[in-house]
C-alpha cells in the first residue's frame, strides 16, 4: 500500500464469477495508449472503466508488450468494484503498474508513464 492509496476509498473485490458477464455494449469509459507502430490495430495499452447497475464502478486492464500481451473485459464477472470513478482508475492504474513491475523494455516504461500520467 502506498501513500495514494490511503487518498481512496479501497476497492471492493468480490470472488471471480466465472460464469458472470462482461459488458458486451458500450463501456462508460476507455483510456488508451495508440500503438505508434500499428495506429489501426489494438492499442498498447486499455483501460476501461465502467458504472455498474448498482453505481459502483468497475475497472479492467490490457497491454500488448514486445514479447506478449495480458487483458480482460470490464464486468461483474472478475468481482473488481470501487465506489467511484477516480476510485476505479487509481486501482486500474495500480493493477496495470503491479502486472509491469517485473517487465522491462520500451513499451513497458511508455506504458508505465502513460498509466502515471492519468487522472
Amino acid at each position: 500500500m502506498d501513500l495514494f492509496d490511503l487518498m481512496v476509498s479501497p476497492p471492493q473485490i468480490e470472488p471471480v464469477d466465472t460464469y458472470g458477464p462482461v459488458i458486451q455494449g458500450d463501456v462508460d469509459e476507455v483510456l488508451t495508449l495508440p500503438n505508434k507502430k500499428q495506429p489501426l490495430g489494438a492499442p498498447t495499452a486499455r483501460i476501461e472503466l465502467h458504472k455498474h447497475t448498482d453505481g459502483r464502478w468497475m475497472w479492467s486492464t490490457s497491454a500488448e508488450l514486445e514479447c506478449r500481451g495480458f487483458g480482460y473485459r470490464v464486468g461483474p464477472k472478475w468481482g473488481k468494484f470501487a465506489a467511484s470513478r477516480d476510485d476505479a482508475l487509481h486501482w486500474a492504474r495500480k493493477e496495470l503498474c503491479e502486472k509491469l513491475s517485473r517487465e522491462d523494455g520500451h513499451k513497458v516504461r511508455t506504458v508505465l508513464t502513460w498509466a502515471n500520467s492519468l487522472t
